[in-house]
């Protein structure tokens, strides 16, 4: 069976509703083994790009940031913004999955978004099912191959749809399940890496993270040390280097561009950083990929 992959994409204009923004929607139908390699959820324009994976047939495994977890017919996958995803289809029963990105406006919605990106960040948990869900985006993409009247408009109410009843799907999940006899401290650092992961583009001084637990920075600096061996400059700075690399394969983004993105002062301090992490600068990184 042939790859079959419909997907329209809005990236340089995405389409606009009262609580949405569509960045990407469609249908894929995998071949035995396909691969997806290594994404980010995330646009030159939109930094808070989720994605919903709705498994229609098939089994497969779903990676964000580098751990894995299967997915078979029946599941939906809620993608974060700034993750590291990755899809990879069974050979036995290829997959077969329909994708919705989006972002959201400032409304009720972005807020109970939020609290699912607090709630729900580690991979095992993304997962939740629903036939509506599944209904409802396989009518959305309908509606956009037709483009018969009015179907912007009953566009609009099924996307609708489709954020309440994830963030319904969600709700009635048992939530923070990783918190579980774990100590105060490791919780206090588990914060800390999930909002330095989703806010990896807005981020301008680590110190701003006091704002957000309402500690101390010293305090903060002083536990995630303790708890992880590591500072939270080198996590960050980790962090920020694993994208560098994905941006620079993706080529949609010039180097200069890509040291901009990531807040780097100036090219040639990304171009050291890049280089010191993995080994060749950004230059030739991409062009070894693009001859591979």
């Amino acid at each position: 069976m042939s790859t079959y992959n419909f997907a329209k994409q809005y990236f340089g204009n995405p389409l606009e509703f009262d609580e949405l923004y569509v960045w990407q929607i469609g249908r894929r139908y995998c071949e035995r083994s396909t691969v997806i390699g290594d994404h980010l959820h995330s646009s030159m324009v939109a930094l808070d790009l989720y994605e919903l994976t709705v498994v229609t047939d098939g089994i497969g495994t779903v990676s964000t940031n580098h751990v894995d977890q299967t997915v078979s017919a029946g599941d939906i996958y809620l993608s974060f913004p700034c993750d590291i995803h990755r899809i990879e289809s069974s050979a036995e029963k290829p997959l077969k999955f329909d994708h919705f990105a989006f972002s959201l406006k400032d409304c009720v919605y972005s807020d109970e978004f939020e609290k699912i990106t607090q709630n729900f960040h580690s991979a095992n948990s993304r997962i939740f099912r629903d036939e509506r869900v599944q209904s409802l985006i396989s009518n959305a993409i309908a509606e956009l191959i037709s483009e018969n009247s009015y179907s912007f408009e009953i566009l609009g109410l099924i996307l609708k749809q489709i954020i309440i009843y994830t963030v319904r799907g969600f709700g009635n999940k048992q939530g923070t399940p990783y918190y579980e006899n774990v100590s105060s401290h490791e919780v206090l650092c588990y914060r800390l890496m999930n909002y330095i992961d989703t806010h990896i583009y807005s981020i301008k001084r680590l110190e701003d993270l006091a704002k957000v637990t309402n500690y101390s920075y010293g305090y903060l600096t002083a536990v995630f040390r303790k708890t992880t061996s590591l500072t939270l400059s080198e996590y960050y700075q980790a962090k920020r280097l694993d994208l560098a690399r994905l941006l620079v394969i993706e080529g949609k983004l010039k180097i200069n561009e890509i040291s901009e993105k990531l807040g780097y002062s100036s090219v040639y301090a990304f171009s050291k950083a890049f280089t010191k992490k993995h080994g060749i600068s950004p230059k030739i990184y991409r062009e070894n990929s693009q001859n591979q």
